[in-house]
């Protein structure tokens, strides 16, 4: 990509002011704002943005660490002692510290060889033990000098001894001793810019001074939200974390007998650091713009171009604060847009029997390799050790959150952000008013945010919710609201936000659940919140009981029809169906060809299903490509592919609720993709206008 960038905030109230981060190779670059979607559609907007600005050409710093800002004191060329608890992740890929002050030249450190075995570097200087660190396992790792004998000491001690394999080692020998380095003292990296990042685990570090007195000893367990590491020695040379490293990890001291860090802290003194994390990109702003006071709600993006390519940076325009301009609100799943940012694990590293590989690798694009090359991950993606990705930042380009992105999944459809889009394309088409709010404005505000709409639209996948989230929603139902649940595999994963950094998003996968990675044993609870994660299923709040149906199948080949089902004839809902003609609908659609497919939902009164339901269509009849989810299977057997299990299937459902209000779920992420079709004089637009319309309606 020539030029590509970001924003932030991603949602702001008109009157209010956006920063805007651009990158590029080229000389100069042109800037316009637009309004992507909302009042009206497409549109150029006048704005004081407009205009061209010079090129710079601006880096992504990935790799997390800790920095000692008041470096403990340490006389250039004492001697010392640096020692730490460490569980190595992919020792052997490149020389890793552990810890030191070390500039790659001068100075010392404590870390892993390119071999993979535990060494001290003073200066020049590798002392290296003989054998490498076992993967995935707990060393004590100490180096020493003594500089009255010129004389440099490693040590590599494992917690768990095996007699002629994994034993200890140390290693001596005579050096020259070593100079002041020009760079700050650092915990798994060193340098200024930090390089030599470490994979894996540290516990306990302590700097010791020649005399035996220790200089500084780094609690790295404590408070886990925070980005502070203490300093317990007293000498008040606290660190301070960097790209957010993962925190509330099990320690050496883990005894099984707890997965909650608080509960247990002694247990949860480590810090599991990566190369490729990444918390703010920190680019420099081109330009910061205040919307102004009067603009309607909606979706925008600043367009940037040069003569060699073009990005869209969008961002979300709620209405103004304590108002709303239209009866129906369009909720923007924006924290499952960041739960897939930056995802291409699907075809980057795809299982090789995967259906359709090579035409799926035809479908990648620009933006795509982009991603992969800048090792920009989704929390669908592996760390380079092979741990799953926890954390995702938006302060940093997304750039499949794109209007005209298309998923190789997905065989170039859209997903996300981008089907979303064809959501709000068909409400301006029907000129239907909205206004639009993000996840973290429902967050942040709760049910207030919601007060006197009457109907409330999700987008095709909202997917990641956090507890306030859930807890907004379902008191605006209680009080009437009428939902239109417009996806698929909703409301499904335990998400949370870092208090002190609102725009890093954490989800732990547990040990159950259909997903791409698990937990690690004693690490489901969010370092963020202190609460466990995985499914909200497992949490007793299953999808059911909100939108009355939950994720049931997933599958990438081919989306199907609707057919009408006995609920559709009920006295109670007969209205849905007016003006459609037939008993199958929702044959076509821009997401694999369907309105029934990709991720399914269905009915089940067990997981909170109301009683009263009607199931109003189902799609059924998929092929094997589609499977149940793995939570719903208990013992493995070839049984849960799409031409033999009940599970696969999508159901259409509506229900009322108290105090006049109602749910009506399509079951299916493609359900929006087919909305459109045809100019949307189609069965899916006609029943979706009707249920909008009777539940815009006043109240009863």
């Amino acid at each position: 990509m020539d030029i590509v960038g970001y924003s932030d905030p991603l949602s702001l109230a008109p009157g209010e002011g956006l920063r805007v981060m651009a990158s590029t190779r080229s000389p100069s670059f042109r800037a316009s704002l637009a309004r992507i979607a909302g009042a009206g559609g497409p549109a150029v907007v006048p704005s004081g943005i407009d205009g061209t600005y010079p090129g710079r050409g601006q880096e992504l710093r990935l790799g997390s660490y800790v920095v000692v800002d008041h470096a403990p004191p340490i006389g250039v060329g004492a001697g010392f002692a640096l020692e730490a608890w460490v569980w190595p992740t992919a020792p052997g890929a490149h020389p890793q510290a552990i810890a030191g002050r070390h500039d790659g030249a001068r100075g010392f450190a404590v870390g892993v060889d390119d071999l993979g075995r535990a060494a001290l570097w003073l200066d020049g200087e590798v002392v290296a033990v003989d054998e490498p660190l076992q993967r995935r396992a707990w060393f004590r790792v100490a180096g020493s000098y003594d500089a009255a004998s010129g004389t440099a000491r490693i040590v590599q001690e494992p917690l768990a001894a095996w007699p002629g394999a994994v034993e200890p080692q140390s290693v001596q020998r005579s050096v020259e001793g070593w100079s002041e380095p020009d760079a700050p003292f650092l915990l798994a990296a060193w340098g200024d810019p930090a390089d030599a990042h470490y994979n894996g685990k540290i516990e306990a570090p302590r700097l010791l001074a020649a005399d035996g007195s220790v200089l500084a000893a780094w609690n790295l367990g404590g408070d886990f939200a925070s980005d502070v590491v203490v300093d317990e020695s007293g000498g008040g040379h606290d660190g301070r974390c960097v790209n957010l490293p993962m925190r509330a990890v099990t320690g050496r001291a883990w005894r099984g007998r707890t997965t909650a860090a608080r509960l247990a802290p002694d247990e949860y003194g480590a810090i599991w650091f990566h190369d490729d994390d990444l918390d703010d990109a920190g680019w420099e702003p081109f330009a910061e713009l205040t919307t102004p006071d009067d603009l309607p709600s909606g979706v925008y993006a600043v367009r940037l171009s040069t003569d060699d390519g073009d990005d869209e940076v969008p961002f979300f325009v709620r209405p103004p604060r304590g108002r709303r301009t239209a009866d129906a609100v369009v909720l923007m799943p924006t924290l499952s847009y960041l739960a897939y940012g930056n995802e291409h694990n699907s075809w980057a590293n795809p299982i090789p029997s995967t259906p359709g590989l090579e035409t799926i690798l035809t479908c990648v694009g620009e933006r795509d390799r982009y991603v992969a090359d800048a090792r920009l991950k989704s929390i669908y993606e592996m760390h380079t050790d092979g741990s799953g990705v926890a954390y995702s930042s938006r302060l940093r380009p997304i750039a499949n959150m794109r209007s005209d992105y298309g998923m190789p999944l997905l065989l170039g459809g859209p997903h996300q952000f981008p089907a979303d889009m064809e959501l709000l394309a068909w409400l301006d088409g029907r000129g239907i008013a909205y206004d639009v709010v993000t996840d973290e404005d429902l967050h942040d505000d709760g049910a207030a945010l919601l007060d006197g709409y009457r109907v409330l639209l999700t987008g095709s996948h909202p997917e990641y919710w956090t507890e306030a989230m859930l807890d907004a929603l379902e008191s605006w139902l209680e009080s009437g609201g009428r939902l239109m649940y417009l996806g698929g595999n909703g409301f499904y994963w335990v998400t949370s936000l870092f208090p002190d950094r609102p725009h890093v998003l954490e989800v732990r996968r547990g040990h159950a659940g259909t997903g791409v990675w698990r937990s690690e044993p004693g690490e489901v609870h969010h370092a963020s919140t202190g609460e466990p994660g995985g499914l909200w299923r497992f949490r007793g709040r299953p999808p059911q009981r909100v939108a009355g149906i939950g994720f049931t199948a997933q599958g990438f080949d081919r989306s199907l029809p609707y057919c009408r089902a006995d609920g559709a004839d009920d006295p109670r809902a007969a209205w849905i169906f007016e003006g459609t003609a037939g008993d199958e609908f929702g044959a076509h659609g821009s997401v694999l060809g369907g309105a029934g497919g990709f991720e399914l939902d269905r009915v089940d009164t067990e997981l909170g299903t109301p009683p009263h339901a009607l199931v109003l269509a189902v799609a059924r009849g998929f092929s094997d490509v589609y499977q149940a989810t793995s939570e719903d299977i208990l013992t493995s057997d070839s049984l849960q592919g799409g031409t033999v299990s009940p599970l696969v299937r999508a159901d259409l459902v509506y229900y009322e609720r108290p105090n006049g209000g109602a749910v009506f779920s399509t079951g299916s992420i493609a359900w929006c993709g087919a909305l459109l079709d045809d100019d949307g004089e189609n069965d899916v637009s006609r029943i979706t206008e009707n249920v909008l319309r009777r539940f815009l309606a006043k109240r009863r």
